[in-house]
């Protein structure tokens, strides 16, 4: 008997793109005024009404060099106010220009149909683009882009005697660390699929190494032995095999169309699902529902599975369900009579052996309800902060947790006096605060613990009261310029600050930063809490590589001690570090 006992999770929508330099581009150019030490002042976006600073550039198609028309260009910093950026096309011959910007640290991205999108100073796929620092009057030019068309992998999927299969979901999927665990992450989403002669077409792909995986839901009968069996299909890889470790690799460069990924589906036997699925005060559900959850690169895809009824003693039992990824779940919705919302839901892998002895139990979630506590000269807008309290995962909600809690599920604005209440808290969850440019996070205390950096898991119906959240304007800083041998800026790179606490090394965490230098070389990291942290600078990082503990702990021996004090701006001296192979 395998039992699985459920888990809650609400996930927030990151949206992760990856974005390439301007290849073989001039290094911008200033003029103006001469670049002042250090940042604009805190409050300028709230005293000015326009700013003198310009941007201009160009898009080009990186093959063929032609103007492209029609790009959407957009700059991004704080300093844009509530909104937090500004957008703008490029002409007939590519140029654009966007004017009346604040002193400020910029990031330009850029984006057209049919080419990748770039952010400024990216060379690979997945790292950090590069800042833009100007100042007051500064124009700032050759702020240019190649845009490479995007690559491609097309194929197509048979059963095991050669035929084709219609409708079969493919991925293209890249092994990334993700939620928690580095494994196969899919880069494209569910609406690629197989026409009628079986053949698929993944395009909008980056450059890159990638898995493709085929998943269909069909099943069918046969007579085994003079007893009937239902088979369906496992998820399978290129090219042909079930088990991930398997998988052929297909490598794509810039622009590349990859043809005849062609492969064969595995079958396997569907499985009988059984357990109980009981809300907080021990009544059963009416139904369960096996989902099919995906959650990829920049996307979340939800589609219904098989719903069977729940009996008068709460039990369930699913057939023939086939081989796959299911998220299991049970739900009463925000207005069904019976009673108040619940929601049951536990993640669930069918691999052709039965899964009997689930146990689904349903949860309001937990409440979690304080104060802020400002600490500084002058006091933020209450409105311009938010607190979210969920589990460290990526992409929106589950459609089955949208649907059950319409209003404050997770996360809470703050009101005017300076006190919240977030409701529906599940799992694992972490506090994530955010606040105005110039302010920081301090504390999140609670019985005289902090609680910023620890999970906290409630019980349905639980509630945690008294909960100070403290913030300040006295933001940390730790901040430096990378050279090369010559003593010039060097702008290739990426730094990682982590602490030396590896406690704190978790998917999101606030004490874990990488950012890349600007024009000049010089970067800077605002709102780190006081602490003991190592500082490496890097040819090139992969974007949320700092996620995985493991590579930080690779890191650790070439890395850079530093002390970081309350409030303190500290300048850190590092030099390129090239890992050895």
């Amino acid at each position: 008997m395998r039992s699985i006992t459920s888990r809650f999770c609400l996930v927030v929508l990151l949206g992760v793109v990856w974005s390439g330099d301007a290849r073989g581009s001039a290094p911008p150019q200033v003029s103006g005024p001469p670049r002042t030490q250090g940042t604009p002042p805190r409050d300028a976006a709230k005293t000015e009404t326009k700013g003198t600073a310009v941007i201009r550039g160009r898009v080009v198609a990186a093959d063929t060099g032609r103007p492209l028309r029609r790009t959407r260009v957009t700059v991004s910093a704080p300093a844009l106010g509530d909104e937090g950026r500004r957008t703008t096309s490029t002409d007939l011959d590519g140029r654009y220009e966007i004017k009346e910007l604040r002193a400020a640290r910029y990031r330009v991205s850029v984006t057209r149909g049919g080419f990748l999108p770039l952010e400024y100073g990216q060379r690979r796929p997945g790292e950090l683009g590069r800042p833009i620092q100007i100042a007051d009057g500064q124009t700032v030019e050759k702020i240019d882009f190649a845009l490479p068309r995007m690559s491609v992998i097309t194929g197509r999927v048979t059963d095991e005697t050669g035929e084709p299969i219609e409708g079969v979901s493919i991925y293209a999927m890249r092994m990334l660390f993700f939620e928690g665990s580095r494994r196969f992450v899919p880069a494209s989403s569910s609406s690629d699929r197989t026409d009628d002669s079986g053949e698929y077409r993944i395009s909008r792909l980056p450059p890159g190494s990638y898995a493709v995986m085929a998943s269909t839901r069909e099943t069918w009968r046969v007579m085994e032995n003079g007893k009937e069996t239902v088979l369906g299909y496992m998820p399978t890889y290129f090219p042909g095999v079930a088990a991930p470790g398997e998988a052929r690799r297909v490598n794509l460069a810039v622009g590349q169309e990859t043809r005849g990924i062609d492969f064969s589906l595995v079958p396997g036997r569907t499985a009988k699902i059984s357990g109980i699925a009981l809300d907080s005060q021990r009544r059963p559900f009416t139904r369960v529902s096996l989902g099919i959850d995906v959650r990829g690169l920049g996307f979340g895809s939800f589609s219904a599975g098989p719903d069977v009824t729940v009996a008068p003693d709460g039990t369930f039992t699913a057939n023939n369900v086939p081989p796959g990824e299911y998220t299991l779940s049970a739900s009463r919705m925000a207005d069904d009579p019976h009673g108040e919302p619940e929601v049951a839901i536990t993640r669930l892998v069918v691999e052709g052996t039965d899964i009997e002895g689930i146990t689904l139990s349903g949860s309001a979630g937990g409440t979690v309800s304080g104060r802020f506590v400002v600490e500084g000269e002058t006091v933020p807008k209450m409105s311009a902060i938010r607190v979210q309290i969920a589990e460290a995962l990526r992409i929106q909600p589950s459609p089955v947790l949208l649907g059950a809690f319409r209003n404050n599920g997770g996360s809470s604005p703050v009101k005017d006096d300076g006190t919240f209440s977030v409701e529906h808290v599940f799992g694992r969850a972490r506090f994530r605060v955010s606040v105005p440019e110039g302010w920081m996070l301090k504390a999140v205390m609670h019985n005289g613990r902090d609680l910023a950096d620890d999970p906290i898991e409630l019980q349905s119906g639980e509630t945690l009261n008294g909960v100070e959240v403290i913030v300040t304007n006295r933001v940390t800083s730790i901040a430096g310029q990378l050279t090369d041998d010559k003593h010039m800026p060097l702008r290739d790179a990426t730094v990682v600050v982590f602490p030396d606490d590896q406690a704190k090394w978790f998917e999101s965490s606030r004490s874990v930063r990488a950012v890349r230098p600007d024009q000049e070389g010089q970067w800077e990291i605002k709102g780190l809490p006081p602490g003991e942290y190592l500082g490496i600078a890097l040819p090139y990082v992969e974007d949320g590589g700092w996620n995985d503990p493991d590579y930080l702990e690779a890191l650790r021996k070439d890395a850079t001690r530093v002390t970081l004090a309350e409030a303190a701006s500290q300048t850190v001296p590092l030099k390129l570090v090239v890992p050895k192979q």
